[in-house]
């Protein structure tokens, strides 16, 4: 049985793209107002067909559906 829950993306707000990065890394851009992914080579801003998927609570990003994204990114939480 699949479940849906709202998880809080907490991404980071930057005023310009980090040096580096890894594929599927997301910060919010705050001078271009976009969230952005690192594709494995440089930040770019996150496709519209996703944004589709992104709704804000409070300031928090969230997704609600499933989404089917144009590459193969691995969204790291880091360790905890």
């Amino acid at each position: 049985m699949s479940v849906k829950r709202l998880v809080p993306l907490n991404a980071a707000e930057l005023a310009a793209d980090p040096i580096t990065g890894r594929r599927g890394d997301i910060y919010y851009n705050t001078t271009s107002l976009e969230l952005r992914v690192y594709d494995g080579t440089s930040w770019i801003p996150v496709p519209m067909n996703l944004a589709d998927h992104l709704h804000t609570y409070d300031g928090a990003i969230y997704s609600v559906g499933n989404i089917t994204y144009p590459m193969n990114p691995v969204i790291d939480g880091g360790t905890p």
